[in-house]
């Protein structure tokens, strides 16, 4: 956290001034004095302990001689019992993503293996390959349910070091092993995590402020907040959110026409499964 401030120090120092009673003058010896060497103050050696001129106090004493008294005020130290509150604020989006398809969903009542509309009726039956043509299944486009969202905490600097920069940056492109945030493992991708910190030379380091990012995508088959899948004839098929899923054709005939129909359907594991909590912003 960034620490409150105590009460102001100040400090007085004193001078004569010999030689003129034009208070204009003094006046203007006075500024060109104070910016070329005395506009800062310090503890002897103590160089971070620095006072700086606020304002400052002249008065004539007669003789030509006037007495000038210089103002000088530094910032109060770290309070630790006063500290400045720490921030979280959090945001979704559940905008969806792309993903690229070959193969239909069931069509009609009853969720039968019946996978598209055919036009005639006497059309070959595709078994729901999209976009068919000779040896090739083209597919298609379709937005899928995604959900993303980031997290953003202000955190103490003496907490951020370069380890824990490396070590989040070795968690980044891996998925949950455990549940997080009510997800079920394997239904979180953790994309990394950006920070910022400011510094002024009158506070010094301020907290960082670090944004994680996730996406969740839903698990499917037995258990799962999904049902198991089903591709042509195949069905049973069992993924986790974030793995990758193809489908293998082989051809066939149908009404002496060639067709190509899911052979085999196959799901591999793309990413990590790492412990979220070596993020260190809990699990729950």
């Amino acid at each position: 956290m960034r620490l409150g401030r105590k009460a102001a120090s100040s400090y007085l120092k004193s001078y004569k001034i010999f030689g003129s009673n034009d208070d204009v003058e003094v006046h203007d010896d006075i500024g060109v004095r104070v910016a070329q060497g005395l506009l800062y103050w310090q503890y002897p050696g103590q160089p971070l302990n620095k006072f700086f001129v606020e304002s400052y106090a002249l008065s004539y004493l007669g003789d030509d001689a006037w007495q000038l008294t210089l103002n000088y005020t530094k910032e109060g130290a770290e309070d630790d019992e006063k500290p400045e509150p720490l921030k979280r604020t959090r945001s979704f989006d559940t905008g969806g993503a792309s993903q690229h398809i070959t193969q239909g969903l069931p069509v009609g009542e009853g969720g039968g293996l019946d996978f598209e509309k055919r036009f005639p009726d006497t059309a070959a039956n595709q078994s729901g390959a999209i976009g068919v043509d000779g040896d090739t299944v083209a597919g298609v486009d379709i937005v899928v349910p995604q959900l993303s969202w980031t997290e953003t905490y202000d955190v103490p600097s003496r907490f951020v070091t370069s380890q824990y920069i490396k070590d989040i940056s070795g968690v980044t492109g891996s998925t949950n092993n455990a549940a997080f945030r009510t997800f079920a493992r394997g239904e979180v991708l953790f994309l990394g995590c950006s920070g910022s910190q400011e510094w002024d030379e009158d506070r010094g380091d301020g907290p960082w402020s670090l944004s994680y990012k996730f996406l969740a995508s839903a698990n499917a088959g037995a258990g799962q907040y999904l049902p198991a899948l089903s591709i042509g004839s195949i069905s049973g098929i069992e993924k986790e959110g974030h793995e990758y899923l193809w489908v293998r054709y082989e051809d066939d005939v149908d009404q002496d026409v060639l067709l190509r129909k899911p052979k085999a359907v196959y799901v591999n594991r793309v990413y990590r499964e790492l412990d979220f909590s070596k993020i260190g912003i809990g699990v729950d």
